[in-house]
C-alpha cells in the first residue's frame, strides 16, 4: 500500500516524493517518533514524551504546489551529485567526498547536497535526543534543521521563515522548524502547555500585521497510524 501510494505520486500527480508520510500513515505509533531508513525501510519507534510541552502547528497559509515548485528540482541535483561522485546515493558520501566536486558545482549547489548531509546526521542526533527525553536538545536540532532547509537547501518562503523566527525568540517555545516539502504549509512548533494559548494569539497577531492574511493554528498530537477504529 505504501509502495502504490507512493506510486500514485511519481506517475499521476508528478512529484518524486519519498515515502516517509505513506509510511507515518500506516506505521505511526500514539506516543512515538517514526525513525525510518528511506534506504532499507527499516524503521524504530522512539518515546516521545511531552511532558509539559505539546505541539502546535502553525500553518502559514501559503500554498504549496510541490510539482510546479523546487521539489522535483532538487530531486534531480541529488541525483546529479551522485553521479558525479558515482555513488548509489548521498547517504553514501562524506563531507569530505563533496568536496572533491565542489569546483565543478555552483555554490548553491554545493550547498544543497551539504544540507542533505548534515541534515541525515540531525536526524540520527534527534532520534538519540528523544530517547534520552532530552527535549531542549530535540528543540535545538529542529531550529537547525530549518536554518538548514532556509539558507541551505532553499525550500522554505518568507512567511515560514518568520513564523520560525518568532518561534525561536520566544521562551515558551523549545523548538521549531517548517514541514513537508516546504515553499509553504505549516511550522511545528513545541509550547509549553501552560503558555500555549498566549503563543497562539501573539503569532496569529505579528502574522496579520507582517502579511495581511491569517495563519491558521492545530494542536495535534502524536496517535496510531491507519487502522480500522469501528466495526459493523
Amino acid at each position: 500500500l505504501i509502495h502504490i501510494s507512493q506510486k500514485a505520486e511519481h506517475n499521476y500527480v508528478g512529484v518524486n516524493c519519498g515515502i516517509m508520510d505513506q509510511f507515518a500513515s500506516m506505521f505511526g505509533q500514539k506516543n512515538h517518533a517514526l525513525f525510518l531508513d528511506c534506504k532499507t525501510l527499516e524503521s524504530d519507534f522512539v518515546p516521545v514524551r511531552l511532558n509539559d510541552y505539546e505541539i502546535v502547528l502553525v500553518n502559514s497559509n501559503v500554498k504549496h504546489a510541490l510539482a510546479e515548485s523546487g521539489y522535483n528540482d532538487r530531486y534531480a541535483l541529488c541525483q546529479k551529485l551522485i553521479k558525479l561522485l558515482d555513488k548509489p546515493s548521498l547517504r553514501e558520501v562524506s563531507v569530505e567526498e563533496l568536496k572533491t566536486i565542489k569546483s565543478e558545482i555552483s555554490e548553491s549547489d554545493y550547498n544543497k547536497g551539504l544540507y542533505v548531509l548534515q541534515e541525515n546526521a540531525r536526524v540520527i542526533e534527534c532520534k538519540n535526543a528523544l530517547k534520552e527525553n532530552n527535549l531542549h536538545k530535540m528543540g535545538e536540532i529542529l531550529f537547525q534543521s530549518h536554518n538548514g532547509q532556509s539558507k541551505m537547501y532553499e525550500i522554505s518562503c518568507e512567511e515560514l521563515d518568520f513564523l520560525v523566527e518568532k518561534a525561536k525568540h520566544n521562551d515558551s517555545v523549545i523548538g521549531a522548524r517548517m514541514m513537508g516539502g516546504g515553499f509553504g504549509g505549516c511550522t511545528i512548533n513545541f509550547v509549553l502547555k501552560k503558555d500555549s494559548q498566549k503563543f497562539q494569539q501573539e503569532i496569529k497577531k505579528v502574522y496579520k500585521e507582517a502579511f495581511n492574511k491569517d495563519c491558521s493554528i492545530y494542536k495535534v498530537k502524536l496517535d496510531d497510524g491507519t487502522r480500522i477504529i469501528n466495526k459493523t
